[in-house]
């Protein structure tokens, strides 16, 4: 995959996975993995509103590659604010919040996709971004592998191993990114996983669940980690 194809199908996977969580923003409420806004929170569902018409005007730029640096540079600070405002919060209260501290490295990963677009001169922001949020989640399916192991596909055997292994992998790619060595062969490997993860675990899920709005919020960031990865295929300063 040439630079710029990469490029494209990273934005544009991206503008897909944006989008679709502005859509379900646009439900008037927050979604509490990603967004896990407080009840009291003075004018909730005029904020939602807003904050889904924000990412979604973001994700029609990036899908219309148009004004994608001002775009991308505004979901940063939208990703940011979330952080700032919803998370940090929470993980003050308490820092063994497994499920909060994944939302939050989520948020960085995402952000990292964004800040790749959003300054094409300096992509070690996004690689090193991407790269220090790997390592956690991989930490997170070592604390928490009876949940990860639970929510694989019933078909496919040995639960346990492959939520180790998974962890492994996270470790392992964000090593790579980091320290630039093999970091094309990672970040290719990470887009396949991460993709098929949408196709084999997400979307089926999503489409089975009682009460699918978190479900498709986790394919959605699923998908965005995906974009990440892709986008960072061919960041030539890291590829060795």
């Amino acid at each position: 995959m040439s630079a710029s194809s990469s490029a494209s199908v990273g934005r544009t996977l991206l503008g897909i996975a944006i989008g679709a969580i502005g859509v379900l923003d646009l439900r008037g409420d927050f979604l509490p993995g990603l967004q896990p806004a407080p009840a009291g929170l003075p004018a909730r569902a005029a904020l939602a509103y807003l904050t889904g018409a924000i990412l979604l005007a973001a994700a029609l730029a990036l899908l219309a590659n148009r004004r994608v640096q001002l775009a991308a540079r505004v979901l940063l600070g939208v990703l940011a604010s979330w952080i700032v405002v919803f998370f940090a919060p929470i993980v003050l209260a308490a820092p063994r919040n497994g499920g909060a501290w994944t939302g939050v490295f989520e948020i960085v990963a995402i952000g990292a996709a964004a800040a790749r677009l959003a300054f094409p001169t300096q992509p070690a922001i996004g690689r090193f971004g991407f790269a220090a949020a790997l390592p956690v989640f991989g930490l997170l399916h070592f604390l928490y592998v009876d949940y990860v192991a639970s929510v694989i596909p019933g078909w496919l055997p040995a639960h346990v191993f492959w939520a180790y292994a998974t962890g492994v992998a996270h470790i392992a790619g964000g090593v790579a990114l980091a320290t630039g060595i093999r970091a094309r062969l990672a970040a290719i490997l990470l887009a396949v996983m991460f993709g098929t993860w949408v196709v084999l675990l997400h979307l089926p899920r999503a489409l089975a669940a009682a009460a699918p709005r978190a479900e498709w919020t986790s394919l959605f960031v699923a998908l965005a980690m995906c974009a990440g990865s892709v986008l960072l295929i061919d960041d030539r300063r890291a590829a060795t």
